[in-house]
């Protein structure tokens, strides 16, 4: 399957190295800070019941990893084959990956307790139909968790001034844009990562999460 023209970038390429960057110290940095903010946003799951959970735009599915280390049962979707071919060969409890389109998710109405997309927004064409796309799969009352890259970052819009990819492929989004696109699917909470560190940063930071209920 090619990727979709959903997709501004092409990550199947990427899917052989894409987890060495978290290996070094700027990417351990980081990805520590973006896993304290989601922690201080992720809604507790309920006990005695299954946690139903899609990661959308899962890549090599380090974020599934984590939220089924949080108790939820996670299903990873991208639309890149080798990048779910990687998530597989992790052989993850709690975790299974399939190849599926943002735009067009192949589950039913209500299906997930959580949807989250982390990363992923910013490298589709039309995100707000992605957003409709993941309310719809969320029961009611559910919750919608959205991580994405900062255009107000130094870092980012260093990356996009060296035209590195897949950063200069991307339509990154400031806090206030992101508030906007999610504020018609229910009330919005959003924090940031500080800039180089683990912790809470203010709205330059790095990395932004949004969590979003559905009513």
């Amino acid at each position: 399957m090619n990727p979709s023209s959903n997709s501004r970038f092409d990550f199947d390429g990427l899917a052989a190295a894409y987890d060495a960057w978290y290996e070094t110290d700027t990417g351990r940095r980081h990805d520590a800070a973006q896993q304290e903010i989601v922690l201080t946003l992720l809604p507790t799951p309920t006990a005695g019941k299954r946690n139903l959970l899609l990661d959308v735009g899962c890549g090599t599915g380090r974020w599934s990893v984590f939220f089924a280390k949080q108790g939820f049962e996670v299903t990873g979707i991208d639309i890149a084959p080798q990048m779910i071919s990687t998530g597989r060969a992790r052989n993850a409890l709690h975790c299974r990956f399939e190849v599926a389109d943002a735009m067009r998710l192949p589950f039913p109405n209500g299906t997930f307790d959580m949807v989250a997309a982390m990363a992923t927004l910013e490298f589709l064409s039309d995100a707000s139909r992605a957003c409709t796309e993941m309310m719809r799969c969320l029961k009611r009352g559910g919750w919608l968790l959205i991580g994405t890259l900062n255009r107000l970052a130094r870092i980012n819009r260093e990356r996009i001034a060296a035209r590195s990819e897949p950063y200069v492929s991307a339509h990154m989004f400031t806090p206030e844009e992101l508030r906007d696109l999610l504020a018609s699917f229910g009330e919005t909470n959003i924090l940031a990562t500080a800039e180089h560190e683990s912790g809470l940063g203010d709205e330059s930071g790095a990395f932004i999460v949004a969590v979003t209920k559905k009513p």
